[in-house]
Parts: C-alpha cells; sequence; structure tokens
C-alpha cells in the first residue's frame, strides 16, 4: 500500500531528463589524415635564411662601425651581379622553379588516412603501431608459433612466423588475426609467410 501511495506520488514532470539512447556521448571524430613530410626541407630553408638573417646583421654592424671586418653579402651580391644570362642559368632557372612547385603541391595536397578505422560511433582510430601490436599478439598465441613479426597499414596486415613446421599453423594465424582486427571499420588484407630456417 505504501508503495501504491509513492508511485502516485512521484509525477512525470519531476523525473530526470534521460537522454535518447541513440544520442552518441560525443560527436564523431573525423578521420585523421597526414600531410605529405616536408619537415627536412623546411628545417634546410629555415637554417640558410637563419644564417643570412646573421650576415645581414653582421654586416649592418660593420656599416655602423661597430665592429671590423669585410661585409660578406656585399660581395655576394656583387658575385651574382657579375652573371650573365647563359643557358646553363635558364636551365637551372626552370628546374628549381619546377622544383619548388611541386614542393608546394605536395604541402597543400593530403595523403590517405594514416590511422585504422575501429567501428564505433563516436570515432575511434588506431596507429599503425597499435593494429602491428594487435596483431604480434594475436599471432603468438596460435599453437605452434615461436616467433611473430608484424606490419601494418590501414590496408595491408604483413606477418611473418617461425613455427614448429605444421602445415596448418600459418592458417591458424592468418583466422586468429582476422578474428582480432574484426573490430576495424574496415578489415586489411592479411598476408602470412614462413621464415625458412637457413641451414
Amino acid at each position: 500500500m505504501s508503495q501504491t501511495h509513492l508511485d502516485q506520488g512521484h509525477s512525470p514532470a519531476t523525473s530526470p531528463a534521460m537522454p535518447p539512447a541513440s544520442t552518441p556521448a560525443m560527436p564523431p571524430a573525423k578521420t585523421p589524415r597526414r600531410t605529405v613530410s616536408t619537415g627536412a626541407l623546411g628545417i634546410l630553408l629555415a637554417a640558410l635564411l637563419t644564417a643570412i638573417g646573421v650576415l645581414a646583421v653582421r654586416d649592418a654592424l660593420l656599416y655602423a662601425r661597430l665592429i671590423s671586418g669585410k661585409p660578406l653579402l656585399h660581395q655576394l651580391a656583387t658575385v651574382v651581379q657579375g652573371v650573365r644570362p647563359e643557358v646553363w642559368t635558364v636551365v637551372v632557372g626552370a628546374l628549381l622553379g619546377l622544383l619548388g612547385l611541386a614542393l608546394l603541391v605536395k604541402a597543400l595536397l593530403r595523403s590517405g588516412p594514416k590511422v585504422a578505422a575501429v567501428t564505433a560511433g563516436t570515432g575511434v582510430f588506431l596507429r599503425p603501431r597499435d593494429v602491428t601490436r594487435l596483431v604480434e599478439t594475436a599471432a603468438e598465441g596460435v599453437d605452434g608459433v615461436l616467433g611473430v613479426r608484424a606490419s601494418a597499414t590501414p590496408r595491408r596486415v604483413a606477418v611473418t612466423i617461425r613455427s614448429t613446421g605444421d602445415a596448418d599453423v600459418p592458417q591458424r594465424v592468418r583466422d586468429a588475426v582476422t578474428q582480432r582486427l574484426e573490430p576495424l571499420a574496415s578489415q586489411p588484407t592479411v598476408r602470412v609467410t614462413t621464415e625458412r630456417r637457413q641451414r
């Protein structure tokens, strides 16, 4: 009787609002993509510009007679002024222009995804080294496997094993790896090879 009284005492307006079951905890994340690496070239250009800046400051101090010595940039400009248009200068200039354009295009264009997407509503991704570790642990748990080396990309997985020699070990490794990678949204191609012992 008291339970009935309590149930009647509750009003739907006072009940806490529950979010719909279909509402995700957070908006899905976008697939991370990698930009073509231009780090080494950027560092080289930065070092070159820094060196020119240092020489410019040095020459400025020389012209202000705050230090003694010979200006280097002036001599370099004099040498460049003496260059006359020739065939090799046109060719070098055209090649440098094409190289700069190609590097600019590579820096602006984004390549394919670097990660493997996991089947999830909020956007979960695995790095290649994480997938590699999953593959290695799956293969190591197969009976007859003595050693494992693996590499992974979002599209391909390569597994090299050392085994006891049983003929069905590679297939069992492939099955174990495929099962372990089932949570991935896009299944990569799994290739298993057996390492031959050197006599």
